[in-house]
């Protein structure tokens, strides 16, 4: 029975691409794919992992990890010295592709972090375990996909593609796509509120509005809804008038200024004995 530590092994030789632990995976798998079909398909998959395994069990997992980092201006260099351009991208791509675990797993750090951070020590391993899951079973469909597909590369993006598609659905979103999710409802959530403050805002004014409407329309005086009194003199008359109480144009003994209606209310006939 494969204990804990060898399963723990062959997913880290999986996930960072062991040249030797695919290698045997992929030609297992393909000689079995060969001879049986699609035929217990899972089975056969399921087989050529556990003979990788097998094969690399004596060796050092962190030995071969830093030989995939130590190797890499090697390898892009030997990709360069490939003949004609489609050699070279070949040559170029492919020591890319076996280097692309490493920029996945430098992704999730901080998808990993913040689950610490966020849930604690439960939440964060839980976190930790789900990212390892889903890095494993997208490398192991890059490694199945190679074997079943015989395009170099493209049958090996298909697997890794369609595994990770799957996976996610199983196990769930990741703690970073929760919380943004989670942050951009709160902030949909604030603008509808704000929205909804304005919509307050500006029934509030319309109502106002229609009340002093109402209370316009309901006063007659507001309108101009009254009758001017109009004048019952002529123009000609009003300034005969003005004269007669000005001057006491033909008043009898003669003192006009005794007898002005307005001399008498101002004082200027007292001002005049006076001087």
């Amino acid at each position: 029975m494969v204990s804990i530590g060898r399963i723990a092994k062959a997913t880290g030789r999986l996930i960072f691409q062991d040249d030797k632990f695919l290698k045997v995976a992929e030609t297992t798998l393909t000689a079995s794919k060969k001879s049986q079909g699609w035929k217990n398909i899972h089975k056969q998959i399921g087989d050529a992992f556990v003979k990788a395994e097998n094969a690399t069990k004596n060796e050092s997992f962190w030995g071969s990890l830093k030989k995939l980092v130590t190797d890499i201006p090697k390898d892009m260099k030997n990709g360069w010295a490939a003949k004609g351009a489609w050699g070279k991208f070949k040559g170029i791509g492919g020591q890319l592709l076996r280097r692309l675990p490493l920029l996945f797993v430098a992704m999730e750090i901080p998808n990993i972090y913040s689950a610490f951070k966020d849930e604690g020590l439960v939440g964060g391993i839980k976190e930790t375990l789900k990212s390892g899951t889903r890095l494993a079973t997208s490398m192991a469909g890059f490694a199945v996909g190679q074997a079943l597909i015989p395009i170099q590369l493209l049958g090996g993006l298909i697997g890794c593609f369609a595994t990770d598609w799957v996976t996610s659905k199983i196990l769930g979103k990741s703690h970073s796509e929760k919380k943004a999710e989670a942050e951009e409802a709160l902030a949909q959530a604030d603008i509808s509120e704000q929205q909804a403050q304005q919509l307050q805002q500006y029934l509030a004014q319309q109502q106002m509005m229609a009340n002093q409407n109402n209370m316009f329309a309901s006063n007659p005086y507001a309108q101009g809804n009254f009758n001017v009194p109009q004048a019952t003199m002529t123009p000609q008359q009003i300034m005969a008038m003005g004269q007669m109480l000005q001057g006491g144009y033909g008043l009898p003994n003669g003192n006009y200024m005794d007898q002005d209606f307005m001399a008498m209310t101002s004082g200027i006939n007292k001002m005049n004995y006076m001087c």
